[in-house]
């Protein structure tokens, strides 16, 4: 398990360095050890160290702020289970800004071994913008949403673009990042280690 809660922290930095490089980066999980790692490591480099803050909580802890962020990144790991997943997307819909997007991953088939699969109807609150299913070795579906009750500036046609994108769910992260223009700040990747 802190293997994947360890993972999740990577792919926050490898957007951070490589495709975000102007983006403020929030990255919760309930397991110290491997926010005490991933500080470690981007201590390293002085951008990154700005721009990368690591909080130490469950995420139905987290509560105030989670309006400020335009972006909501939900890790896989969160909620091992269906009813643990669903209870925190319902979590993050009741604190996150009306018009944010939440992006999680999913899984779709027999990946559904692995990952619990997230259904339109799991996010109540929320309009589902794009769900991309990967044909190749990327494991997890990517599912974005937008928070219902405002825009916040992001337009579906601009969103719409990165559908056919024959790319690896990381890079589809970064297309959709770029294509809303988002600068601001960024919360990466919820993990929970049970």
């Amino acid at each position: 398990m802190k293997l994947a809660s360890q993972a999740n922290k990577l792919a926050s930095i490898v957007l951070a360095k490589f495709h975000l490089p102007n983006t403020t980066f929030h990255n919760f999980d309930i397991d110290s050890q491997a926010n005490k790692l991933a500080s470690s490591l981007v201590s390293r480099d002085l951008d990154l160290s700005k721009r990368m803050i690591f909080h130490t909580t469950d995420v139905l802890n987290a509560k105030e702020g989670l309006d400020q962020y335009d972006v909501v990144f939900l890790a896989a790991l969160v909620g091992i289970d269906k009813e643990s997943k669903v209870k925190a997307i319902e979590h993050l819909e009741k604190y996150m800004a009306p018009g944010a997007v939440l992006m999680l991953r999913s899984a779709h088939g027999l990946r559904a071994f692995l990952y619990p699969i997230v259904d339109s109807s799991d996010l109540k609150g929320f309009e589902v913008l794009i769900i991309y299913h990967p044909s190749d070795d990327v494991v997890n579906s990517v599912v974005i949403a937008r928070k219902l009750g405002g825009s916040n500036g992001v337009r579906d046609s601009q969103i719409g673009r990165c559908v056919v994108m024959p790319c690896n769910c990381s890079k589809v992260h970064a297309i959709i990042m770029n294509n809303f223009g988002m600068k601001k700040n960024l919360i990466e990747e919820f993990s929970a280690i049970e």
